[in-house]
């Protein structure tokens, strides 16, 4: 118990972090810089790569999604390498390390839908919470990516095919870190619970952001994207 609260700081410090981090929000920085615009003040009024896109266009959208990839990318690494550094000087498992990875990530997360420096009013988490599940496990991002891809090749509805992507997310992280990391590899069963729990609850966040897109997406409503600019 002792060894294990040298963890409970660090973890407070990578949780700011990544909040702090996740608050940079590309989405209004950029559409203003090409657009000289709010991006929260047309379309969806969503602070995101999807949004960037219809006020924006094509290249403030494509750096948009780059730069909440690797901020998200970012804040999952220092998150991890600190916890990392602090169980070998602890004599605590490895394994908890990735405690630093989802305390990081997730803030990062909720830092881009609330960012501390805009008013609390930001995105929906949908590419930080996809860099977060590709550093989590590959193998997860693979098979989440690939049923998000063929919802949107679908519908063309980028709301749609996140919501789906986000349900799938905790079942295929209990799959995958229970029959192949635990019953094969033998990692210790807190991992599968920690995993999944930490899944679920990325993929609840995310979704609760999306209400008012399930309720146009229920009442027929939901527009597909256009790559096309607002005029």
């Amino acid at each position: 118990m002792a060894n294990f609260e040298a963890l409970i700081l660090p973890l407070l410090l990578v949780a700011a972090a990544g909040y702090l981090l996740g608050s940079i929000s590309f989405a209004i920085i950029l559409t203003r810089v090409f657009a000289h615009e709010d991006v929260r003040s047309h379309g969806s009024g969503n602070a995101g790569a999807t949004n960037v896109l219809r006020v924006a266009g094509k290249k403030a959208s494509a750096l948009t999604f780059l730069c909440d990839f690797l901020k998200c990318a970012l804040s999952v690494a220092i998150g991890y390498y600190a916890l990392h550094f602090i169980c070998l000087a602890n004599g605590i498992d490895p394994v908890l390390a990735r405690l630093g990875m989802y305390a990081a990530g997730f803030c990062c997360i909720i830092g881009h839908m609330y960012p501390l420096y805009f008013g609390f009013r930001g995105g929906k988490g949908v590419v930080t919470a996809a860099a977060m599940i590709l550093l989590l496990d590959w193998r997860v991002f693979l098979i989440c990516f690939a049923f998000f891809a063929l919802v949107f090749a679908w519908k063309k509805t980028v709301s749609l095919a996140s919501i789906c992507g986000c349900l799938l997310y905790p079942i295929v992280t209990f799959f995958i870190t229970f029959f192949i990391d635990y019953k094969i590899g033998g990692l210790p069963g807190f991992y599968v619970a920690m995993a999944t729990a930490v899944a679920a609850l990325i993929g609840a966040t995310v979704i609760v952001k999306h209400r008012a897109n399930i309720k146009r997406i229920l009442a027929g409503e939901e527009k597909p994207i256009s790559f096309k600019k607002e005029s």
